[in-house]
C-alpha cells in the first residue's frame, strides 16, 4: 500500500526519509477533496451534461443521486493542464480569505513545498485543526519527532511513495558511488518555503 513521506533535512540541508503514514489517499488526496467540499461549488463535468437524463435544472443533490456518486475535480481528466478543474482546489492556497491553518495544510500538499523548523509547531497545529478523514494527525505526531532533534532544520512531503522522485534521490547522481544524492535544502534551487509563500498570497 502507498504511504505519505516525510522527509527531514539535517544542519546540513541534506534530506532523508523521517517517516510515513498509510495509504497516501488519506493524505493530499484527502485535503484536497475537503478543500473542495468547503469552499467550491458542485462542479458538474462536461460528460454529465451529455447524458441523456441531464437536465440543466438538476441540482447538485439530483446530479449525486442520478450518478450514485458526487463528481469531484479531483476525479476529472482533462486534455490539458490548462483546463484542469484541479487548479481551482490548489489556488485555494493563495486565497486570503480561506482560513489561514486550511491554506497551511493544502500547501504541505504541494510539490516542491517545504516549511522551516522555527514553522514547525504552527503546522502540526493546523495538521490538528483542520479535520476530516485525513492522515493530517499522524503526520503532526512525525512532525513532533522531528522538533525532539535539534539537528533537523526543515521538512518537506512526498505525497505517494510511488513517486519516484522523492527528496532524498533528487539532488543529483554520484558516479562513483552509482547513488543518487539527497536534495538540499541550503543549497538547492528547486523548492520553496511554504510560509514566504503564505505571506506573499496576503499582501
Amino acid at each position: 500500500m502507498s504511504c505519505t513521506e516525510l522527509y527531514a533535512f539535517d544542519k546540513e540541508g541534506n534530506a532523508y526519509l523521517f517517516g510515513t503514514t498509510h495509504n497516501s489517499w488519506r493524505g493530499g488526496m484527502a485535503v484536497w477533496r475537503a478543500m473542495e467540499e468547503r469552499h467550491l461549488p458542485q462542479i458538474i463535468p462536461e460528460y454529465v451534461k451529455d447524458m441523456w437524463n441531464y437536465r440543466p435544472e438538476m441540482t447538485a443533490s439530483d446530479i449525486e443521486k442520478m450518478l450514485g456518486y458526487k463528481p469531484s475535480r479531483t476525479s476529472i481528466v482533462t486534455a490539458s493542464q490548462k483546463d484542469d478543474p484541479m487548479k481551482e482546489i490548489w489556488e485555494l492556497a493563495d486565497n486570503p480569505e480561506i482560513p489561514r491553518h486550511e491554506r497551511i495544510v493544502l500547501f504541505t500538499t504541494f510539490d516542491k513545498a517545504l516549511v522551516k523548523r522555527e514553522h514547525f509547531q504552527e503546522v502540526i497545529d493546523a495538521f490538528r485543526a483542520f479535520g476530516g478523514e485525513t492522515s493530517l494527525p499522524e503526520q503532526a505526531e512525525i512532525l513532533e519527532k522531528m522538533l525532539l532533534q535539534d539537528d533537523i532544520i526543515a521538512a518537506g512531503w512526498n505525497q505517494t511513495s510511488v513517486n519516484a522522485d522523492t527528496w532524498d534521490v533528487v539532488g543529483g547522481y554520484n558516479e562513483e558511488a552509482d547513488e543518487s544524492i539527497p536534495y538540499n535544502c541550503l543549497t538547492g534551487t528547486q523548492h520553496y518555503w511554504i510560509f514566504d509563500e503564505l505571506e506573499t498570497s496576503n499582501e
